[in-house]
């Protein structure tokens, strides 16, 4: 009876041919008649329990007798649980055998690897020194391999990184020899500009942006009156000509816009004299910082020449007088001034005595001096307010302004002066060896009233002195 200790059988019964139970142990199915009768194999294979039922015999003298039957049940559920018991231990132990294998293949395939890849490593390290070499390096390999087919390429890409090496070595070379080249002749280009600056007759001057003068040329000197020295010892944000001639806001404009800035302007030099410049300022790039290249036109002369043409064109030539186009201009205002602070002024018209006798018994030349000792004598007696002209031969003009506000007061006042003129211009003239004894015929016209045309006041000046004239022949 020990069946029912085994781990598969669950039940043991023994019963009579009658079918009565004389003893179970475990556990015995309640439907056992049922289930023996199931004559569907399929069915009987996912039942919960399976069986097995034997005959009880016993051996007597006449044959065989039978007992009852022994019956022997166990549960599937256990059997089930012995078959994945083994299946996990034969899976556990097929795991351990498949990573044996695995670490057996994986150190056995690593060996080899390793030897490939030290020999691969080993080659590039030669051919990472083969590369900045002169020669080429033989990668020998004589398997036919991945590895071999590796090295082969390595070998013809040696070779192109031989021939591209060598040509760029030529191609460094050449740039080398370009690069003296050019700056050789950078330096002499320099060089060369330098001397062109230096020598060049137009002032020129280098200057930092911070103003520091950095090279200048003796035409330069030379236009401001000092040396060179003193010129590259200053700082044109110093210069009070740069500020007050507006030369140091042109240079701050080119520096801002980075575009050139040309003028004319007037300068006042530290050396204390006056000049006349066309400015020009040009912002370029030395060494990567900006500079500024500043050119001075002298136009002294120039202006100068302007200046006299304008005089001359409004100035008697001989006498230096105003003509009669600037007496005209000046009589004008004197009439509008007079009318707008309610002043009267005058208008004295002479013309000389004997002038044309000098001439004829002396010459012209006697004439010319006579004309500029008269002009020298009414300059001398009238005041600076006061205009004095040559009309043209021997006739002169003195214009008065603000004679007063009474008419009667302004024509004495007229008086006065032209009798003081009449006397200083009967005076003995010494002319050179020529002593002239002359004297001037003074016609007066009073202005204030409604009269504007100067060249009215003119012709009734003239009138008035063509009438002291007739008065001096009687």
């Amino acid at each position: 009876m020990g069946s029912p200790q085994s781990s598969i059988v669950t039940g043991v019964q023994i019963s009579t041919i009658g079918g009565d139970v004389v003893a179970a142990v475990g556990q015995i199915p309640t439907d056992f008649q049922r289930v023996q009768n199931i004559p569907d194999a399929s069915a009987k294979l996912i039942a919960p329990y399976q069986f097995n039922a034997s005959p009880l015999v016993r051996q007597t003298p006449t044959g065989e007798r039978q007992l009852g039957q022994l019956i022997i049940y166990a549960d599937k559920s256990v059997a089930i649980s012995r078959v994945k018991y083994s299946f996990f231990v034969i899976l556990i132990n097929s795991l351990v055998k498949t990573a044996g294998l695995w670490l057996i293949f994986y150190l056995v395939i690593s060996k080899g690897l390793s030897r490939h890849l030290s020999h691969l490593t080993e080659v590039v390290s030669k051919f990472e020194f083969a590369a900045d070499s002169q020669e080429i390096m033989t990668l020998d390999y004589p398997h036919q391999d991945e590895l071999g087919r590796l090295l082969g390429s390595m070998q013809k890409m040696q070779w192109r990184l031989y021939s591209a090496h060598h040509e760029l070595a030529q191609v460094n070379v050449r740039l080398e020899e370009i690069v003296t080249e050019r700056t050789l002749y950078l330096s002499e280009a320099l060089q060369f500009n330098e001397t062109i600056l230096l020598s060049s007759p137009l002032s020129m001057g280098v200057y930092t942006a911070t103003g520091a003068c950095m090279m200048v040329n003796a035409a330069y000197a030379r236009l401001m009156g000092v040396t060179r020295d003193t010129l590259l010892a200053q700082n044109f944000n110093d210069m009070p000509c740069w500020q007050q001639s507006g030369l140091l806001g042109d240079c701050e404009t080119a520096l801002h816009l980075q575009n050139p800035v040309n003028r004319e302007l007037k300068m006042h030099t530290s050396s204390g004299i006056d000049v006349w410049v066309e400015s020009r300022v040009l912002p370029i790039h030395l060494k990567g910082q900006d500079h500024l290249l500043v050119q001075l036109i002298d136009l002294t002369e120039r202006k100068r020449a302007e200046e006299e043409w304008r005089h001359y064109a409004t100035h008697d030539v001989l006498t230096r007088l105003p003509n009669r186009r600037l007496l005209l201009d000046r009589l004008k205002q004197a009439v509008t001034s007079s009318h707008r602070y309610h002043q009267y002024g005058a208008i004295l018209f002479l013309d000389l005595n004997k002038f044309k006798y000098l001439n004829d018994t002396h010459g012209h030349e006697a004439g010319d001096l006579l004309l500029i000792e008269v002009a020298r004598r009414l300059k001398q007696a009238t005041r600076e307010v006061d205009t004095v002209a040559r009309l043209g031969g021997d006739e002169f003009v003195v214009v008065l302004e603000t004679l007063g506000t009474d008419a009667g007061q302004a024509t004495h006042f007229a008086g006065l002066l032209a009798n003081k003129l009449r006397q200083l211009l009967s005076e003995e003239y010494v002319l050179g060896d020529i002593r002239h004894q002359g004297s001037a015929s003074i016609g007066i016209t009073l202005f204030g009233g409604d009269c504007h045309d100067p060249d009215q006041l003119l012709k009734d000046a003239d009138a008035a002195m063509y009438e002291a004239k007739r008065g001096i022949g009687r």
